[in-house]
């Protein structure tokens, strides 16, 4: 080693012009603060080279990882381009202000500062304490207190990590957003009070209001919503945000612009878009590997109705349902069949299929939609039978039973408004009410005279065995009219919630009280599943049954 500390010397003392390399860094731990910012390490180093640099020197380049926590140098871009050119012979001089700037490692501070650099001939210099310069004095890269803040440097970040974890976790349970880019459709405050809150950007809001309703009542597939997209010209969510000035990478540093259909997924899935805060959804394994891993859902930071939702909540839990279903599209058609998801076999409960019926006519071949039960067609001829029906007649049969689902849900509707505003509802709601007061005031009579009891007894008024026995008594009427207030409210809250749970059903059809056409939204709004018989017949589960037996019980 000591061969070769003399042999760099020797080669540096013969040198007139320095080569000389800035380097900066700006970690995300840093944030805004002005004293660690680039300008101000930028400024430091100037006056460094202008008033205390040992010989003449030429500034070749500057090298500045911006926003990049520097655990391990490979993970920094300007500072593997700047060995890169050591390496090359372009420069032979490296500043920065401190060790930390350029090192969180130490493991990579010695290989650098006792092998590298002196390797390649290359003299580095720190402005601030530990001042190093490895020209004037090559063994500093030895020493211990070099050493002791390589380690404190090291350490440092994994400490932070841990308090900075602490802060966004408190953050997240109190609905603020703690990410460093929005999601896609939102953009951050740009002041201290807003900046952990998300706002609607109505450019990509708009798309994100596409894609739900291209998936949702248009029936398209994920992929083909992608290719629409990608023909339409719009950026993806990672272009888009570079596009409007910041520094995105994404979770993978390869970018054509393209969407994809992941994307896609994780848009339509995303409750963000419902004024939903969510977070927390992966975690950091290691500071220092810099790689994460996603969270179960079920420990997810979801905090309800933080900002101004995108689409409907409606909307959002029909894309859920969607999603769950299975649906067995052709590669050649670019949309969801009308009745994919909800058709069963009525006797085997498996999911009917479709298919494609040709026959020869005068006219030519013709096609003619059709389904068949997905055990007979896919799996034994004889465990079932193929419960064969006709698309035309499907939608014929299931529309007429929908309309007419709608007109007794409207009739009922009539029913129940008249016998809400019927006497005897008002009469009932007015007894509970006015029950509810009298037993409240006997509760509240009932329990000051028992405060009274004791002083009573210790005035004398009472004997002690009367007021045993008095006190005794007392507890009891108060624990019985306790129960009874307690049943009225239960009552009363039932006749409530009944109401509440009434209403958007009753909603949901007169929607649709005048279809004249079937389509996919219907079916997602009133159609739980429909099961075919063999005989062609069908019997429809219709969603709210629960709700309309109630209806039917309240009329």
């Amino acid at each position: 080693m000591e061969q070769l500390e003399t042999a760099y010397n020797r080669t540096l003392t013969t040198r007139k012009v320095w080569k000389v390399a800035i380097y900066l860094r700006l970690s995300q731990e840093d944030g805004k603060e002005e004293s660690q910012s680039i300008s101000n390490q930028r400024k430091i180093i100037l006056d460094y080279l202008d008033n205390r640099f040992s010989g003449e020197y030429e500034i070749i380049d500057t090298y500045i990882d911006d926003g990049i926590s520097g655990i391990t140098a490979i993970h920094r871009p300007e500072f593997l381009r700047m060995t890169t050119d050591i390496t090359k012979g372009r420069i032979d001089t490296v500043i920065c202000k401190s060790l930390s700037r350029a090192f969180r490692n130490s493991g990579d501070q010695a290989e650098y500062l006792r092998v590298f650099f002196p390797q390649h001939k290359t003299r580095f210099i720190t402005t601030d304490t530990p001042h190093i310069d490895t020209y004037l004095n090559p063994k500093q890269a030895f020493a211990m207190d070099v050493s002791f803040y390589g380690a404190f440097n090291e350490s440092y970040p994994l400490m932070i990590s841990e308090e900075i974890n602490k802060t966004f976790k408190s953050m997240r349970e109190d609905g603020k957003f703690t990410g460093g880019f929005a999601p896609y459709g939102y953009t951050k405050g740009d002041t201290e009070e807003t900046r952990h809150k998300l706002f609607i950007d109505e450019e990509a809001a708009e798309t994100v209001r596409k894609i739900f309703n291209w998936f949702v009542y248009d029936g398209m597939r994920m992929r083909t919503i992608t290719e629409k997209l990608n023909s339409l010209g719009v950026p993806n969510p990672t272009t888009y945000k570079r596009i409007k000035g910041t520094k995105y990478k994404g979770r993978f540093p390869m970018n054509d612009g393209l969407w994809n259909i992941t994307t896609v997924g994780a848009i339509l899935s995303h409750e963000v878009y419902i004024g939903n805060m969510v977070q927390g959804r992966y975690k950091t394994i290691s500071p220092v590997l810099k790689k994460s891993e996603q969270v179960p859902k079920e420990e997810w930071v979801i905090v309800k109705n933080t900002h101004e939702p995108i689409i409907s909540d409606e909307l959002f839990e029909k894309a859920q349902s969607l999603r769950v279903v299975r649906h067995r599209t052709p590669k050649n058609r670019k949309s969801v069949d009308l009745f994919s998801g909800f058709l069963k076999c009525a006797d085997c409960k498996m999911t009917m299929v479709f298919r494609q019926n040709t026959y020869i006519t005068k006219k030519g071949e013709r096609a003619s939609p059709c389904y068949l039960c997905s055990t007979y067609v896919m799996r034994s001829k004889i465990a079932c039978s193929n419960h064969y029906i006709n698309q035309k007649s499907l939608k014929q049969v299931v529309l007429k039973a929908i309309q007419n689902q709608i007109e007794t849900v409207c009739n009922l509707e009539q029913l129940l408004d008249q016998a809400q505003r019927g006497k005897i509802a008002k009469t009932e709601q007015n007894r509970l009410d006015k029950t509810l007061r009298i037993k409240l005031n006997e509760l509240s009579k009932m329990e000051k005279i028992a405060d009274n009891l004791y002083i009573d007894w210790k005035s004398e008024v009472l004997t002690k065995s009367e007021y045993i026995r008095m006190k005794s008594s007392f507890e009891e009427k108060i624990s019985h009219l306790k129960q009874v207030i307690e049943t009225i409210k239960y009552e009363l809250e039932d006749r409530k919630n009944k109401a509440d749970e009434i209403t958007p059903y009753l909603e949901t059809f007169r929607e649709h009280k005048n279809v004249t056409e079937l389509n996919r939204a219907i079916l997602l709004d009133l159609v739980e599943r429909i099961y075919v018989h063999a005989d062609k017949s069908i019997t429809i589960e219709f969603k709210f049954a629960n709700t309309y037996n109630k209806i039917v019980e309240s009329v």
